[in-house]
């Protein structure tokens, strides 16, 4: 019977799932297909008669993984976070098993309420102020799980347009409202995140994204001006959107700044902490939250960094009634006898019915506990350190912008479509996913540690992976001449034009049949600091039509250098990606670029005497590069076993708190 035959299949996922997240790191990140791959795969029309489990099952391999992107490879550092553990795949079959739809609290009052005491719990565990509680006697508002960030946003701009025109009806009560609508005006930065975007598009609400500062966090006196500016215009500021931990650079807004203005103008304060959300666990990292007293609203993703997976976003209001007001409808199917006593989510939110969500929220937060999601957040901060420490020791790279938390950006120093191919070649190698931004005109590179399972090995993998590929290209493009400094290192001096057999030979010690050798692992430590001079780093010959060579090739603390300016070059990359808006210079919604890598001359490397010389000097220079202090080597934080779950019999080997493979031996 089919009863009968349920628990094999059953069984059969789970061990599919155990094996899979014990083996994501050796599967390729990013998929090699191209749109369209699966037309092929698949009938034109839906079986008529029941298909066996067995050949569903075989199509996982063949069909549905070759085109999957794996977000819970350690070797994922693309976008922000989307992680899962056992706790929450246990939590969602338990719901998805229930399938309640808990619109009301009648609907499933479980349901209801285990969602209303987890909110409470979170608020509690990021330090949210008693306003944000459902039990607490001098609050009125409280929390809800919503589908996304992007919807929480719309959620409070539509809460905060109604509340604005139904102020507005009192002084002016025979205006329309959707004329009342075309006078409001709502604000963030230039870094907030294009959903900020989405949701004025779709209110009808005008969206003014203003100018950061050079730590790219919008400050009050901005806001203050612009504020200021519209009321002169007749316009009416009804909403701030502050981003805490932003998509480019993983800034920070200043809301001690912006909370009094908001509050002395009457605006909604929404703050969106999305990724950064997480760390706030940590007292350490609530600085960041200094002015939260004076939010109406806030918003953040266990989904990203807590291991909770998608979807799951905590959405809180210091004033429920003003979400009520928004969205109520109350038709009488809907009515029962406990309506208005009890809380009903469907007043909260767009959608009807809602899902069961807080049951692996709850069971995350009771499975590891609040210390080990700390210690989980420091490990992902710690390891992102740690790759920092590695691109700075590098002459050939720079940081543009401060790492906070889990994300380092950075860029080879010189003209932008140096960093175009290098994200290029890396993504075409498929070993690991990276995604591009732009900041004051530079193409930079975004590094976000993501996956609980990374270690310091796989961060050395894939920074190997980046320095290699790296002086690969720099090398085709300009060739790379070392000297010897007074203490023995090896450092890079002149910048020549290659001839071609060089760039041949040279290839050929980083591809081996169109695939990346296994870079060794070895770290060449810089015993003092080189004492630079202009003559250590210098420009001898650029090729034709690429633009400036190597910019900033000087260490920072080299004095009366000066340092090349980037040429029109980059502006003309700029027009090529298509007409975008020069205010939202960080979006990452741009499409990885792709292709594969140049294919090399054997021939060249065998024949070329001088080919091989330089291409010696070529594959010593990665290393020799890397000059890193030894405190980049201090031992990360020390990691205990997890609570266990005696269904899982397979063990990954790693002890991190976090680690969803943990079984009981």
């Amino acid at each position: 019977t089919q009863s009968a035959g349920l628990p094999l299949p059953g069984k059969e996922m789970v061990d599919y799932i155990c094996q899979y997240l014990s083996n994501v790191r050796e599967r390729r990140v990013i998929p090699d297909v191209q749109p369209g791959y699966m037309r092929a795969q698949l009938p034109d029309s839906a079986p008529m008669d029941p298909d066996s489990w067995d050949n569903i099952f075989g199509d996982i391999e063949k069909i549905i993984m070759p085109g999957v992107v794996h977000w819970q490879s350690p070797h994922m550092h693309a976008y922000f976070p989307a992680l899962t553990s056992w706790p929450s795949l246990l939590g969602d079959m338990l719901a998805d098993a229930i399938n309640c739809l808990g619109f009301t609290w009648a609907s499933s009052p479980a349901c209801t309420e285990l969602e209303m005491n987890v909110m409470d719990w979170l608020a509690k565990m990021l330090g949210l102020p008693d306003k944000f509680l459902h039990h607490h006697p001098d609050s009125v508002g409280g929390g809800v799980l919503q589908s996304t960030v992007s919807e929480s946003t719309l959620v409070a701009l539509l809460a905060a347009r109604k509340n604005r025109i139904l102020e507005m009806k009192l002084s002016e009560p025979d205006t329309d409202e959707s004329s009342l609508n075309s006078r409001l005006v709502a604000y963030a930065s230039d870094q907030a995140h294009s959903s900020v975007e989405k949701a004025g598009l779709i209110s009808l609400v005008k969206v003014k994204f203003l100018p950061v500062d050079e730590n790219f966090s919008l400050r009050g006196e901005t806001l203050k001006k612009a504020v200021a500016e519209d009321r002169k215009k007749g316009l009416v500021p009804v909403f701030v959107c502050a981003t805490l931990g932003t998509t480019g650079v993983c800034a920070f807004d200043n809301l001690s700044e912006l909370g009094p203005i908001c509050d002395a103008e009457g605006l909604w304060l929404h703050i969106d902490a999305a990724y950064a959300g997480t760390a706030f666990v940590c007292p350490e990292f609530r600085l960041f939250l200094d002015g939260i007293e004076y939010a109406d609203s806030f918003t953040f993703n266990p989904s990203k960094w807590m291991m909770v997976h998608f979807d799951c976003t905590g959405f809180w209001v210091k004033d429920k009634y003003k979400l009520h007001q928004t969205f109520s409808v109350n038709p009488v199917y809907l009515r029962h006898p406990n309506s208005g006593a009890a809380v009903d989510f469907m007043h909260w939110q767009i959608p009807l019915s809602r899902r069961f969500r807080s049951l692996k929220l709850w069971f995350v937060i009771r499975s590891f506990g609040v210390k080990k999601l700390q210690a989980h957040v420091r490990h992902g901060t710690e390891t992102a350190k740690f790759f920092e420490s590695l691109v700075k020791s590098d002459p050939l790279f720079e940081i543009p912008a401060k790492r906070h938390l889990g994300l380092v950006v950075f860029r080879l120093k010189g003209p932008n479509w140096l960093t175009e191919k290098l994200l290029k070649e890396l993504s075409s190698s498929g070993r690991l996913f990276l995604i591009p931004a732009t900041i004051h005109d530079k193409f930079i590179i975004r590094f976000t540690v993501t996956s609980q399972f990374t270690t310091r090995e796989d961060i050395l993998q894939d920074w190997n992976i980046i320095q290699h590929t790296a002086a690969q290209i720099v090398s085709q493009n300009y060739g790379l001449h070392c000297i010897n400094s007074g203490d023995g290192a090896r450092i890079p001096n002149m910048i020549v034009k290659p001839s071609s057999d060089a760039i041949s030979s040279a290839s050929q010690l980083y591809l081996d049949g169109g695939k990346y050798k296994t870079p060794s692992r070895k770290i060449v430590v810089q015993p003092k600091k080189l004492a630079a001079s202009p003559s250590t780093c210098m420009i001898s010959q650029q090729m034709k039509g690429q633009g400036d060579p190597l910019d900033d090739c000087f260490p920072e603390d080299v004095r009366g250098v000066t340092k090349h300016k980037l040429t029109s070059f980059l502006f003309s990359y700029l027009s090529v990606q298509g007409k975008k808006k020069t205010a939202r210079s960080l979006s990452c919604n741009s499409v990885p670029v792709t292709g594969g890598l140049e294919q090399c001359n054997p021939k060249a490397a065998a024949t070329d005497k001088e080919s091989h010389a330089n291409a010696r000097i070529l594959s010593r220079l990665p290393e020799e590069v890397m000059m890193l202090k030894k405190s980049a080597f201090k031992k990360l934080i020390k990691f205990y076993s997890v609570p266990s779950f005696p269904e899982c019999s397979i063990q990954c080997g790693l002890q991190l708190p976090c680690c969803p493979l943990q079984a009981i031996v």
